[in-house]
């Protein structure tokens, strides 16, 4: 069966939900997941499944994390991208 999911790597979109997210939740929610602070924006997206919507950083070793879930943030209208997983 095959999955897809969106993505979007908007950086404008992007900042403006790291703003309203604020950096003390931000904070939060890396430690309670053990994850190390983002530093670079550019490594910041945005990923849509059929359930719910995740922030993703990309870390410098390679591995890709879930943040946090996005529910009750309000989302980018534009600059969504459809991607398969298999």
């Amino acid at each position: 069966m095959n999955n897809f999911v969106y993505r979007n790597y908007d950086r404008y979109s992007i900042k403006n939900l790291l703003k309203e997210i604020g950096a003390h939740t931000m904070q939060q929610e890396c430690e309670r997941k053990r994850l190390g602070l983002p530093k670079r924006l550019s490594a910041f997206f945005i990923e849509a499944n059929e359930h719910c919507t995740f922030l993703k950083y990309k870390y410098p070793l390679g591995h890709t994390s879930a943040i946090m879930k996005l529910d009750q943030y309000e989302l980018p209208e534009k600059g969504w991208e459809r991607y398969k997983i298999d």
